[in-house]
């Protein structure tokens, strides 16, 4: 009843001492009703204290959603882009050395075109059989399917024929370098030439074990056994390339024997032999 008397007298109430507003207020209506005579209110039943944790949130909607932790993002990694692995060139009975990849002129030439190149080029110092040696007078760079070509015609046909026109082996060869950046017949335009794709190769001397030199350009057409012997490797070396020219072919080859593994015609198999 001192309560009521006071609150209505507007004196203030302390409320520090852990009890609510609400709860006071609700204390105050209860005893008002209860001291005022003819009112029928009806007391309001206490309601339970807002409990914050009792309500569900969802994430994302209500609360934001977490970020993800710095070292939970893993970055993608990039494509990484493999060179195919060269297949090694191999040669039976011949000594050379495989180079890297040609592109282009090769120390100073005429023409430095990056359509000239070898994929897959080798130099060749010498070629040998079960009893014979033959060596090029100066390492030739072609490519390792050509040089293949190459070491076959010398071992079966050359070395043999030589053997039995002559009576004595092939000991040397005195050819061209064998890679060049070039057109064809060295002429400003056209088209490239084969040895500017390692395909090519010019034989101009053949040198045997007994000293004798033999000159494409002196002893061809001579009714010799030197003349004679070139007459069959000619023959021979148009059975095993696509292009075999000699002294009668063209004023550009009257100094030697040009070997080639170019394509003609459609399907590759056309020969020339001249």
């Amino acid at each position: 009843m001192q309560l009521v008397a006071l609150a209505g007298q507007g004196l203030r109430i302390d409320v520090n001492h852990k009890v609510s507003v609400l709860v006071i207020w609700t204390l105050l209506g209860h005893f008002s009703a209860a001291v005022l005579p003819g009112q029928a209110t009806p007391v309001p039943e206490t309601k339970p204290l807002f409990d914050l944790n009792s309500i569900g949130f969802i994430e994302g909607v209500d609360v934001p959603s977490a970020k993800p932790k710095l070292e939970e993002i893993v970055p993608t990694p990039e494509p990484q882009q493999t060179t195919p692995e060269r297949v090694p060139c191999i040669i039976p009975n011949v000594t050379f050395m495989e180079l890297k990849p040609i592109s282009g002129a090769m120390r100073e030439g005429q023409l430095d075109d990056l359509a000239c190149g070898i994929s897959d080029p080798v130099r060749i110092e010498s070629v040998s059989t079960i009893k014979h040696k033959v060596e090029f007078s100066v390492p030739v760079t072609i490519s390792c399917e050509f040089a293949k070509v190459v070491a076959v015609w010398l071992q079966e046909d050359v070395v043999p024929m030589a053997v039995d026109s002559l009576g004595t082996s092939v000991s040397v060869l005195q050819s061209g370098p064998g890679y060049q950046c070039r057109r064809r017949n060295n002429l400003p335009d056209g088209k490239l030439s084969e040895h500017a794709l390692g395909n090519a190769l010019d034989i101009s001397h053949f040198k045997f074990g007994n000293g004798t030199i033999i000159s494409v350009e002196d002893d061809w057409g001579k009714r010799t056994k030197e003349s004679n012997f070139l007459d069959r490797i000619h023959a021979s070396a148009c059975k095993r390339f696509t292009t075999v020219l000699g002294p009668e072919a063209d004023p550009n080859h009257k100094s030697h024997i040009h070997l080639d593994a170019g394509c003609h015609g459609q399907d590759c198999t056309y020969i020339i032999c001249q």
